[in-house]
């Protein structure tokens, strides 16, 4: 996606046209994969609506817009790619817990990642937003995850993640954390987390930790 692309886009989308925000980004896509869709054009316009934002070229207000009508697209995409793909049967289908941590609001990110998860056989629940740290372990506790993915966009929300990743750290089993978010590309977040926890520094790495991952290695069965 081009610059010249990229603002027409986000023009359309702080103007909360879904439609033509839609059809824009289909002539695109074309045969590209949710990764290009996800990182390349929604992740790349967003952050550029932030530095905006930021400047105080836009409201909040604008924002929130923009913001809505990607997570719109996102639904939008994910009931096309359902709709285009064989319903997949899976024998022992790995878990991943999915959430932002107490105190972030901005959960776009994670809907992409609960949505690549799903594509990679995982049963998959997405908590959502400001999720406090008692209850991210009491349903890690009850449902026994596999995978505990946990986003995290302002630093000043550091000592809550650490908080949260001791806590799960004592769960009496033994999961895989990863923590992802606007933060990773600004901090060096790995000194500050345990060892055992994975930082994801964007949705292609993401991809090259699926890839890896011994829980995507289990057979699936097609329908």
């Amino acid at each position: 996606m081009t610059d010249k692309q990229m603002n027409e886009l986000v023009s359309f989308l702080l103007a909360g046209d879904e439609n033509s925000s839609w059809n824009f980004i289909c002539n695109l896509i074309e045969e590209k994969d949710s990764f290009f869709f996800f990182e390349d054009i929604l992740t790349r316009c967003m952050r550029y609506i932030g530095e905006l934002w930021e400047n105080n070229e836009i409201s909040v207000a604008d924002e929130h817009v923009a913001s809505n009508i990607c997570n719109l697209l996102i639904s939008r995409y994910n009931l096309q790619s359902n709709n285009e793909t064989t319903p997949l049967v899976v024998e022992g289908k790995p878990k991943a817990m999915l959430f932002c941590i107490q105190g972030e609001e901005h959960s776009i990110g994670m809907k992409m990642v609960s949505s690549i998860f799903k594509e990679n056989g995982f049963d998959t629940r997405y908590l959502g937003a400001n999720l406090p740290v008692k209850d991210s372990v009491i349903y890690a506790n009850i449902w026994r995850p596999d995978v505990i993915g946990i986003s995290l966009s302002i630093i000043y929300n550091l000592p809550t993640l650490l908080e949260c990743l001791k806590e799960l750290n004592q769960l009496d089993y033994n999961p895989e954390i990863i923590v992802g978010g606007r933060i990773t590309s600004l901090y060096q977040l790995k000194s500050y987390c345990p060892s055992n926890v994975v930082v994801i520094e964007g949705l292609y790495q993401l991809r090259s930790w699926l890839t890896g991952n011994k829980l995507c290695e289990r057979v699936y069965v097609y329908s």
